[in-house]
């Protein structure tokens, strides 16, 4: 899919990975929590798992969606071991930060008048800790979140309700995540264009990839 110059009026973004990190200390927490239960969190059929039970309600009690993980693994659930797990989960010493080039990106894509969507799967307790940081409820025209849409990507119905909201059509906008899977990917498949944020090169030879946000300007 070939870009018209000056079509694109809307950026779709991805958050965790793309625009922000969580910066701790050693390994993260959520990488502990699956390992604990002996899974790897960076199986994609895993990961699918995790995100379900916790990333698609708003959770105030954690037990609920813990208990659920464990359960569809087949894994006996105990009281020591669901503690353990919310305890992981809310770990403190856990600190997001956005990439160098973000928030500049951000305000500059804002000041040459693009619309600006975030698209996340995420769960409460992460997104709330970074929005009383960042306030970045205010850099963007639509934030979808999947614990409060029910709707995670790479389900479809996500990119057609932000379009819907943005006002624009499949072609006049970019999604942009580090996800190939379910960023690039499931947008293309949708119709929208995909650019990989590709940090760790790991994709070199994808056509569609970046490895900073600065880059983002020669697809606009």
């Amino acid at each position: 899919m070939r870009l018209i110059p000056n079509m694109i009026k809307a950026i779709i973004f991805d958050l965790w990975g793309t625009l922000f990190y969580d910066d701790v200390k050693g390994k993260h927490p959520f990488k502990i929590f699956a390992e604990r239960i002996g899974q790897d969190f960076e199986d994609y059929g895993y990961l699918k798992i995790f995100e379900k039970h916790l990333m698609q309600e708003k959770h105030y009690n954690l037990e609920i969606p813990v208990r659920l993980i464990l359960k569809e693994l087949g894994i006996q659930a105990n009281d020591k071991l669901i503690s353990e797990l919310i305890g992981l989960l809310k770990k403190k010493g856990v600190s997001p930060k956005p990439y160098p080039e973000t928030m500049e990106t951000l305000k500059e894509l804002k000041r040459q008048n693009y619309k600006l969507g975030l698209v996340t799967n995420t769960f409460y307790h992460s997104y709330k800790r970074l929005n009383d940081k960042f306030k970045i409820d205010s850099l963007f025209d639509v934030i979808l979140k999947s614990y409060e849409t029910g709707i995670l990507k790479p389900d479809p119905k996500i990119f057609k309700l932000m379009l819907k909201k943005l006002k624009v059509r499949k072609t006049e906008a970019l999604m942009v995540g580090d996800s190939l899977e379910d960023d690039v990917k499931a947008a293309e498949k949708f119709g929208i264009k995909g650019i990989l944020v590709d940090r760790k090169n790991k994709y070199l030879n994808y056509e569609n990839r970046i490895s900073s946000l600065e880059e983002l300007w020669r697809f606009l």
